[in-house]
């Protein structure tokens, strides 16, 4: 059996509809490592549709397979105790970032430059929009981590929906996360909004 039949195997364990649609319809599996986990992986599963692609997310060990396309916070948490998570401050950036396009349905995602994002065509010749985008460029910035009360305080620029927010999230190092404040920076943010 290969690789990808085998993640598939993995995948119909917790996911049957989603694993059985992977198997009729052409499907890539990419995996990314996460340097605060040991054993899993982030899992990606992109399915081509005749009308569109559609985009799964796992968290896979080789054994078995976590669905973190609900968005869920709890099946994340459920894998940092499997995992027996200790955070260290160099690992916070990327959890955080991890965290953040793993929960809320996958409709939120930490922006650090004007590379994350795609843009408006018309931010190229709508002088208010080209503004807009200047705006929010300025305010962009890498994920802050510092010492905090209970682990670590994490201050991102997050984009949500169409707000650009920055949020100061209190990371444990068991890997809970609480937002502590949030403050939108810019409203109407020129970018296809994900619903």
């Amino acid at each position: 059996m290969n690789a990808d039949a085998q993640t598939l195997q993995r995948i119909a364990q917790v996911d049957p509809v989603h694993a059985d649609t992977m198997s009729r319809q052409p499907t890539t599996f990419t995996s990314q490592p996460l340097s605060f986990y040991k054993r899993f992986k982030l899992l990606r599963a992109e399915v081509r549709l005749p009308h569109r692609a559609l985009q799964f997310r796992y968290a896979d060990d080789g054994t078995h397979v976590v669905n973190l396309t609900a968005g869920d916070p709890q099946s994340i948490y459920k894998i940092n105790q499997d995992e027996g998570l200790a955070l260290e401050a160099s690992q916070v950036a990327e959890y955080v970032k991890f965290f953040v396009a793993n929960t809320e349905g996958g409709k939120h995602k930490v922006v650090e430059g004007a590379g994350d994002l795609v843009w408006l065509p018309a931010t190229n010749t709508d002088a208010a929009l080209g503004a807009k985008k200047a705006d929010a460029v300025a305010k962009l910035h890498p994920v802050k981590v510092s010492q905090g009360a209970e682990g670590f305080e994490a201050v991102a620029t997050v984009l949500m929906g169409s707000q650009l927010v920055e949020t100061t999230f209190q990371v444990r190092k068991s890997g809970r996360v609480q937002p502590l404040k949030q403050q939108v920076v810019v409203e109407g943010m020129p970018v296809p909004v994900v619903r």
